[in-house]
């Protein structure tokens, strides 16, 4: 029988240190080690241990559906355990072309209490999380960063300049903001996993099962300590896209994390109306926003030659706003790049031609812009066969594998580079 057994829960101040043992063939989709931890910046030791538990449980709770596992855990949050089964209803009904069985044994089932009205915000400083930020500004929410998601742990001298460039954003906008450092997706062989179910989703573990719940559970602790009442995730995607995902409100506006709800926030919202929530928000307010989109994910700046920096750009572009006022530092010269890379360099996916759809869209309401030799391509585009080039193909495959190498350099850089693990 597969079964995951959190043994033990260690805290140490300021971090939870998760001990844990696999059983039965479920072992090849982890990593050979039998502990991972959780940094925060909060003294964790007046926590439940049932709510500490929290990050743990929903790290691993795909894996045991979809394995048909038995998860056995001392002692958990009632009111997060309760929402386990609302949780498992939105994969089942994502996911039909799957069973999701498995069960939680939990010995003690906590009922934990706290009331409070103030509201946190899950913040990368990306366009969707800025949006959610500037919808909920009158609100002041507590902006929450894990490092150790879109960028790995290992990635040290990076994380702190990222680290920095956020606590300057938080500054700007008068916001307090707490990082969590965490190695939960160390422990998963997230292409093992992908590999077994592949052909059924067409997606990877961490897109498609993973992310979603997994980031949401760090907030449990804090959520306690600061006695938040609700806590606002940002949409990666809208409604009209229909793209099955781990970050969705069904599944996200489920989680209850103690006495704390969760929000999937700008559900409605396309990338082009984030961005005039931002343009309007820069207008309004005299401020200025610099954006951290970059697929380059170990970089503080926008590489500005990526897919995702160039879709950013081309939203704010269409509704002839200065890019530079958002972080994106161009020539005509990039501009020029970023047509000859979409059309001889870049596969699209599915998602992209829909992003690329709208912004094509939203230039077509301006035909005026079309007298800009930056932009002029951007009407005649064809989407539909985009892809449809050879050379393309074997661009593609080339930048890809630079691209391992260099992260590969750099990861080296920064692990030798680091003098402490702050």
């Amino acid at each position: 029988m597969n079964k995951i057994i959190l043994n033990k829960i260690d805290v140490q101040q300021k971090k939870i240190i998760y001990s844990y043992s696999i059983e039965g063939n479920l072992k090849k989709y982890f990593k050979n080690k039998n502990k991972y931890s959780i940094k925060y910046e909060y003294d964790l030791s007046s926590v439940p241990i049932g709510i500490l538990a929290i990050p743990f449980v929903a790290n691993v709770l795909p894996i045991v559906w979809l394995f048909n596992a038995e998860l056995y855990i001392d002692s958990l949050d009632y009111n997060f355990y309760e929402s386990i089964d609302e949780i498992k209803k939105a994969y089942i009904k994502m996911y039909p072309q799957l069973e999701f069985l498995g069960k939680i044994i939990v010995n003690n089932k906590e009922k934990n209490y706290y009331s409070g009205t103030k509201k946190g915000l899950f913040f990368s400083g990306g366009l969707d999380a800025t949006s959610t930020l500037i919808t909920h500004y009158e609100e002041k929410p507590l902006l929450i960063n894990i490092q150790g998601s879109d960028l790995s742990t290992y990635y040290k001298k990076v994380l702190k300049k990222v680290k920095a460039y956020l606590s300057n954003v938080a500054k700007d906008f008068n916001l307090d903001i707490t990082f969590i450092k965490s190695e939960f997706r160390t422990i998963i062989k997230e292409k093992v996993v992908t590999k077994y179910f592949y052909e059924q989703v067409k997606d990877n573990y961490w897109h498609g099962f993973q992310h979603g719940i997994a980031i949401i559970s760090h907030g449990a602790p804090i959520a306690y300590i600061e006695k938040l009442d609700l806590i606002y995730i940002a949409a990666s995607y809208t409604k009209e896209s229909l793209v099955p995902c781990a970050s969705d409100p069904t599944i996200d506006n489920r989680v209850i994390l103690s006495n704390t709800k969760i929000f999937h926030d700008g559900f409605e919202l396309d990338r082009n109306a984030k961005s005039q929530n931002v343009v309007n928000f820069i207008n309004n307010y005299n401020k200025k926003i610099k954006l951290r989109v970059c697929y380059e994910d170990y970089r503080v700046e926008n590489c500005c030659s990526c897919e995702k920096c160039y879709r950013t750009i081309m939203n704010f572009c269409a509704k002839d706003f200065d890019v530079k006022k958002v972080g994106f530092n161009l020539t005509e010269k990039n501009f020029k790049k970023m047509e000859n890379d979409l059309k001889n360099r870049i596969i699209f996916t599915t998602s992209d031609k829909a992003y690329w759809t709208t912004i094509q869209n939203e230039f077509n309401l301006h035909p005026n812009l079309k007298k800009d030799i930056r932009f002029a391509w951007i009407y005649d585009l064809d989407l539909n066969n985009i892809n449809n080039n050879k050379i393309k193909k074997i661009k593609t495959f080339i930048y890809k594998n630079v691209r391992r190498i260099k992260k590969i350099v750099i990861l080296i850089m920064n692990v030798l580079g680091s003098d402490n693990d702050d």
